[in-house]
């Protein structure tokens, strides 16, 4: 079963009254240092594909496959790898810079041609997809092992199989393999593994350069009013996936903790609420720190986009 989760509210004129007028449900999961959960509201097995959210990983897994090439690049071009981005000039800067070690144009880039929101008049391109700095790194890291362009995303394929490897590694064995908008492989998963993954990627050795870069560039890595950009300027690693998926990790008292959170009807505005709201009530970040735009009425906001009591609630409990 769902939760309630968040509530977009509208205001009654004569009384000031705050109405709900819609809702989102979902599963949300906190884990702690041993990957164990220490809440939930739904069922924290519930099955999910991860969607971007699992970038991190495959940037990691790719940083591998390059051996020491990895070290050449820059903390930026890790960073573009993880991210969902909005095609602003600084990204598509960044993509490009990543796309010229492999030798290629972005018309090279394995992922389908789009606009990006942050120029909605623009030709579409590939390097303005929300995963070209991912399929950048595809690029550099499969000429490394030996993967054609035509293979890139294939999952039984040398960059790929590794790719998947690594996440097995950090979520457990997939209970699917489907295709992901961008074409590269996706995964799917109990959500709590997701929470778990994103405990320890705030904290262990082998996840250090990922998470300096995300943690070092948090434009880079969503871009203008973002959740996830606010979230990681607070140093909360932090990513949404498609479909209302959203992960973060943080470093608490005790060690790496990590949320995982799945809306019901794959709305991201209720998974960036519901994640902001659990951070802010449990006092890892600050109140303020994301707010989701206000529903309107003759270009006024008349009301809110909020966390229920249960995920205020439930950040009031976390140590």
């Amino acid at each position: 079963m769902s939760a309630g989760l968040v509530e977009v509210t509208r205001q009654d004129q004569r009384t000031g009254r705050a109405v709900v007028e819609s809702s989102h449900a979902g599963w949300f999961v906190v884990t702690g240092p041993d990957g164990e959960v220490v809440a939930a509201l739904g069922d924290p097995g519930h099955v999910t594909f991860l969607r971007s959210t699992v970038k991190p990983f495959q940037a990691a897994a790719c940083l591998e496959a390059l051996g020491e090439v990895a070290r050449e690049l820059t903390t930026e071009e890790i960073a573009i790898a993880c991210a969902s981005h909005r095609a602003e000039p600084r990204h598509l800067e960044v993509v490009d810079r990543l796309l010229g070690r492999s030798g290629l144009r972005g018309e090279q880039l394995t992922c389908p041609p789009d606009v990006g929101p942050a120029d909605p008049s623009a030709e579409a391109e590939r390097r303005r997809h929300n995963c070209s700095g991912k399929h950048a790194l595809f690029a550099l890291a499969g000429a490394a092992v030996g993967t054609s362009r035509e293979d890139l995303l294939d999952p039984s394929a040398p960059l790929q199989t590794r790719v998947l490897d690594r996440l097995e590694q950090e979520l457990g064995p997939p209970m699917v393999v489907a295709r992901d908008g961008c074409g590269a492989p996706a995964v799917a998963v109990p959500l709590e593994h997701l929470a778990a993954a994103y405990g320890r990627l705030a904290t262990e050795e082998r996840s250090t350069r990922v998470r300096e870069a995300m943690l070092a560039h948090p434009l880079l890595v969503g871009g203008e009013e973002r959740a996830e950009t606010a979230l990681l300027a607070s140093g909360v690693l932090a990513k949404p996936g498609a479909e209302g998926v959203m992960a973060a990790g943080w470093v608490g008292r005790a060690g790496g903790y990590g949320l995982a959170i799945k809306v019901a009807d794959g709305a991201s505005r209720g998974a960036a609420t519901a994640a902001v709201g659990l951070l802010e009530s449990a006092g890892i970040v600050p109140p303020g720190t994301w707010v989701s735009p206000p529903p309107t009425g003759g270009e006024m906001p008349v009301g809110e986009v909020r966390v229920t009591d249960a995920v205020r609630g439930l950040g009031e409990l976390l140590p």
